[in-house]
């Protein structure tokens, strides 16, 4: 049975994720979301060998390298060999691909920061300290909840 607590925390669920479509929506006239996670990890991780991205993101390797193709094709992604081994193959986000995943992030926080402003501002520090407690009871997902949606 559903407490006061999960049924507002469940409103807020579905406000939040109107804004994540939001911000990604331009991006996907760009990119599919699979080629959009391709981006978020190399943005967060860094330069990956492609067997290392593709267990990161849950995929098969011949599925990543596809994948990896389209984004090189796209501009959205560099693809080389590794400084230290030419066998290896390492992939990274060109300055395209960053800008493109900088203007989701940015046009998230715009989205929330608009959302933020009407409250007042107790109603802010409220936010505040909801989120950061339902953060810390949450923890952070895992990878493979993240892989099943594609982000």
């Amino acid at each position: 049975m559903p407490t006061d607590a999960t049924s507002a925390t469940l409103v807020a669920s579905r406000a939040l994720l109107g804004i994540v479509a939001r911000s990604l929506a331009p991006a996907l006239a760009e990119v599919t979301v699979p080629q959009f996670r391709v981006l978020i990890v190399l943005s967060t991780a860094g330069p990956q060998r492609m067997g290392d991205l593709a267990d990161r993101i849950g995929i098969h390797p011949s599925t990543l390298t596809r994948t990896v193709e389209r984004l090189r094709t796209g501009g959205w992604i560099t693809r080389g060999e590794a400084p230290d081994n030419r066998r290896e193959v390492h992939v990274d986000l060109s300055e395209a691909g960053a800008e493109l995943v900088a203007t989701v992030t940015e046009t998230r926080r715009a989205l929330l920061r608009d959302v933020l402003e009407s409250a007042s501002p107790e109603d802010q520090e409220a936010v505040r300290l909801g989120m950061e407690a339902f953060a810390r009871a949450a923890g952070e997902p895992q990878e493979t909840e993240l892989r099943e949606l594609g982000i």
